[in-house]
C-alpha cells in the first residue's frame, strides 16, 4: 500500500490516484478545502457543499482511467465543482422562474366565477384559511417567501434546511393552495 506523502497530496496527476489507498488520501485532503470553497464562493449550506463535493469525487473516480495522466487532479477536481455548483444555481434560477410565473400567472386578476355574488373578502378569506391549513413548516417556508420576500436559500438558513426540501416544501405548498382555491382560479 503506497501513501502519498504530506507534500505532495495536493499536486496527484491522475496516474497517482489509480490505487484506492491514493485517492482515499487525496479525498481527506481536499474534501474540507472543497466544502468551504462551495460555502464561501457559492453561498451554499452545508449540506449542499457536501453533496457536491461527495458528487464531484465520485466523478473524478469514475474518470481516472480516461483522463490524461499528466493532468493535475486538484485542478480537474476544482473545476468540476466548480462547474457542479453553477449548474445547480442554474437550476435553482429556472426553479425560482418557473414557481414565480406559477404564482404570476394565479395572481393576476380573472373574472371569477359569479361575480356578481362573490365578494373580494370571501376570496380572501378563503386563501388565508387555505394558508393556515397548510402543515407547520410548509406554512412557516410559504410565508417567508411570498410575505418576507425571502429567497429559498434565505429560508433554507434560517430554518437549518436544505436549499432542495424549500423548493419542495414551497412546490407542494402551491399545489395545495390551487387544489383548495380551485373554484376562485379558471
Amino acid at each position: 500500500m503506497t501513501l502519498i506523502p504530506e507534500s505532495q497530496q495536493h499536486d496527484q496527476s491522475f496516474h497517482d490516484l489509480h490505487l484506492e489507498s491514493n485517492f482515499e488520501a487525496f479525498f481527506k485532503a481536499l474534501y474540507p478545502q472543497l466544502c468551504i470553497f462551495c460555502k464561501i464562493k457559492y453561498n451554499l449550506d452545508a449540506h449542499l457543499a457536501e453533496d457536491i463535493v461527495n458528487t464531484s469525487f465520485s466523478k473524478l473516480w469514475e474518470a481516472r482511467y480516461t483522463l490524461s495522466p499528466h493532468l493535475s487532479a486538484r485542478a480537474y477536481l476544482f473545476k468540476i465543482v466548480n462547474n457542479q455548483c453553477l449548474n445547480l444555481l442554474k437550476h435553482q434560477k429556472v426553479q425560482d422562474q418557473y414557481i414565480q410565473s406559477q404564482l404570476n400567472m394565479h395572481n393576476t386578476p380573472a373574472p371569477l366565477p359569479d361575480a356578481d355574488s362573490l365578494d373580494l373578502k370571501q376570496l380572501r378569506d378563503a386563501i388565508d384559511t387555505a394558508i393556515a391549513e397548510l402543515p407547520d413548516q410548509m406554512r412557516k417556508i410559504f410565508e417567508l417567501n411570498r410575505h418576507d420576500g425571502l429567497k429559498y436559500t434565505e429560508i433554507a438558513t434560517r430554518l437549518h434546511l436544505s436549499v432542495k426540501t424549500v423548493e419542495t416544501q414551497m412546490s407542494r405548498a402551491l399545489l395545495k393552495l390551487r387544489q383548495k382555491l380551485a373554484a376562485f382560479i379558471r
